[in-house]
């Protein structure tokens, strides 16, 4: 438990709607104690057999997030006790912000148990909220394997010998290392463009040989979308400005909850045919134990 915030700390609370709330020693709704920022819970998985001393941990997974707030009313506290009863409405969504300086973490959670506000003078208040995914997370972070890169640029010289203008290059490498520094594993999103006709492309874990393919061919132009967070995987194609779902052309070995390890991850890139005219950017989001 938190029961000493700094003046630049602050929970601030988006509920999908455009509309934010904020709890913090600097706002009318003062944030006197914060439960369940930091720590996480294991449980595990256990085997005992007969006549024996202790058990057998057969695996191990972290729980779901409590995270319980208490706080007080400063101002107006008639019109701000409806205001925060209404924000919190247990059908909502929300996304809670941590800031603490530079430091920025997210966290996506419900309402577990309403506002529950006293009546005193200086209204005494206290919300409890469950965040199924126990990990925070940070911005979303870009890592381009197969790109063109710009080389014309001015002062404008032209060869003499005939040779032409370099309007750009392709990158030569079509490995990434995707470095994840964060506390766990992150799933990934992956975005296909195609700047002309490719085969059947795909990415590849080098370590491990798993892969995310799609079986079609893409025409110039197209873009797919291959995102593989629990609970929200999906393949979306974009063709002239209309998305399909393309997840029936995942190959049967794709790993639809590809994800990258901590630490160095290298990535592939290849199609069967014309990998020249593909385009490859893997997007992925640190996630961490606690703020």
């Amino acid at each position: 438990m938190i029961e000493s915030f700094q003046r630049r700390e602050k929970l601030i609370f988006d509920n999908h709607r455009g509309q934010t709330f904020e709890i913090s020693v600097s706002s009318p709704f003062y944030l006197d104690k914060a439960d369940g920022l930091g720590a996480l819970e294991n449980e595990f998985y256990n085997v005992k057999n007969y006549n024996e001393d202790g058990t057998n941990i057969k695996g191990s997974s972290v729980r779901e997030r409590n995270i319980v707030i208490e706080g007080r009313i400063r101002l107006d506290k008639d019109i701000n006790r409806q205001q925060m009863i209404r924000f919190f409405n247990p059908k909502h969504s929300f996304t809670l912000k941590y800031t603490n300086g530079d430091i920025v973490r997210y966290i996506d959670c419900k309402v577990e148990k309403t506002p529950v506000i006293s009546r005193h003078i200086i209204p005494e208040f206290m919300i409890s909220f469950l965040c199924p995914n126990p990990w925070w997370y940070t911005e979303e972070q870009k890592f381009e394997i197969a790109m063109w890169v710009p080389a014309f640029e001015f002062e404008l010289e032209i060869d003499a010998e005939g040779d032409g203008i370099e309007m750009g290059y392709r990158e030569p490498n079509n490995v990434v290392n995707v470095f994840n520094d964060s506390d766990t594993t992150s799933p990934l999103r992956i975005q296909f463009k195609a700047i002309g006709s490719v085969v059947e492309p795909y990415i590849e874990v080098v370590d491990t040989g798993r892969i995310v393919k799609i079986e079609a061919t893409l025409q110039g132009g197209d873009i797919v979308t291959v995102n593989t967070k629990r609970g929200n995987e999906y393949a979306i194609l974009e063709r002239n400005g209309v998305e399909i779902n393309y997840f029936n052309y995942l190959s049967y070995d794709s790993d639809i909850q590809l994800s990258v390890d901590v630490g160095d991850n290298l990535i592939r890139y290849d199609a069967a045919q014309f990998v020249s005219n593909l385009e490859v950017a893997i997007y992925f989001t640190p996630q961490f134990v606690g703020v």
